[in-house]
């Protein structure tokens, strides 16, 4: 029988500790690390995770705690669930301690965070060779009940992933298959990270409810949230990020597209969709505006995606005000924050050739 492959979890929050518990009760070995050690401490002390909805069981860790050179030693696969703005920090974290033949995966890696995750960990000196991959987005819908328990809410049919190098993809998702037979190639990782659906929902739900959220109003975020008119911006934005798509010569699913796909949902209208969605019912709005939904994805998604579209000559009106608004109302600079091309060691001028080198058959010219 082929030896099981034994994973890290990297980030304890609610995605975290679903992945991490998920894998454990089917039998893998898993390790769990967690930058501060207030969230971890509890599940040290239980060693396991348990979960419940709609996936059941207990999943018990081989390790749990903040040392991340030992969450990382002999793993074969390390899956990261951490925000997307802690990418960098955490890639010249992990930098001195990958070896050869280990898989980053991302999840999710929002817009380009493959490509940033790879370019830190060489800037930060390390030789090993790894696969940095990406999906597009989390598979649960998850809370945390408390520390160690963790409510899945719902599990996506089919979610996309993207090795950096377009040539490793089929490798990363063979090596998940056991554990995760809902992950399927993408052509590249620029259609994971341009079918970045956090970027496209989360922004426009929070800022055009943003009086609600004020007044600490609560209401479900995409149920009550997404009125015809919030509907009616996503659709704006979503058709934006098509022509940034587009111009780059990558293929992505629309809004309504990916929600047939990943929630095996009836296709119509972005209203209907999203409303009538099961997984999507109870899921509580946020009470403040400072939350992940402005400061995670208005600098890891829509200002990479705003940032490739000004390089192509696309113009991303409805992008550009969530932006506007995000800085304002955080009082925060996101255009200086973001991840864009320039920070991602790529330039104006060789952007396309750049791309296409990188997602091309050969992953040693890459």
């Amino acid at each position: 029988m082929a030896r099981k492959e034994k994973y890290a979890v990297i980030g304890a929050g609610c995605g975290g500790q679903a992945i991490a518990g998920y894998l454990a009760s089917i039998g893998f070995d898993v390790t769990l690390y967690n930058r501060s050690s207030i969230r971890i401490k509890p599940i040290q002390r239980r060693g396991y995770i348990d979960l419940t909805g709609e996936l059941k069981g207990r999943g018990k860790l081989s390790y749990a705690g903040t040392d991340i050179a030992k969450a990382l030693a002999d793993r074969d696969i390390i899956m990261v669930v951490v925000t997307a703005n802690a990418h960098k920090a955490l890639a010249r974290k992990m930098a001195p301690y990958l070896r050869d033949g280990q898989i980053i995966v991302l999840n999710p890696g929002r817009t380009c965070g493959a490509l940033e995750v790879e370019y830190i960990l060489r800037k930060s000196g390390c030789k090993a060779d790894v696969i940095v991959a990406e999906a597009n987005t989390l598979i649960y819908a998850v809370r945390v009940i408390k520390p160690g328990v963790a409510a899945i809410k719902g599990v996506k049919k089919k979610v996309a992933i993207s090795a950096l190098h377009a040539a490793d993809t089929a490798r990363v998702v063979a090596k998940l298959r056991a554990a995760y037979p809902q992950f399927i190639p993408a052509a590249s990782f620029l259609e994971t990270s341009f079918g970045n659906i956090g970027a496209i929902f989360h922004p426009a739900i929070t800022l055009l409810n943003m009086d609600r959220i004020r007044a600490k109003t609560p209401f479900d975020f995409y149920t009550d949230g997404v009125t015809r008119k919030v509907a009616h911006f996503i659709e704006q934005v979503d058709n934006e990020v098509q022509d940034v798509a587009n111009a780059l010569g990558t293929k992505r699913l629309s809004v309504t597209a990916w929600l047939r796909s990943r929630y095996g949902l009836k296709l119509s209208d972005i209203y209907t969709m999203i409303r009538s969605n099961r997984t999507y019912q109870g899921i509580k709005a946020p009470t403040t505006l400072n939350n992940r939904y402005l400061w995670e994805d208005i600098p890891t998604g829509l200002v990479s995606i705003a940032s490739f579209a000004n390089a192509v000559g696309v113009r991303t009106k409805a992008i550009d005000t969530l932006i506007e608004q995000g800085c304002s109302v955080l009082n925060r600079d996101f255009w200086e924050e973001g991840r864009t091309y320039k920070k991602l060691g790529l330039s104006r001028k060789t952007l396309i050739p750049d791309l296409r080198n990188m997602i091309g058959p050969n992953r040693a010219a890459a």
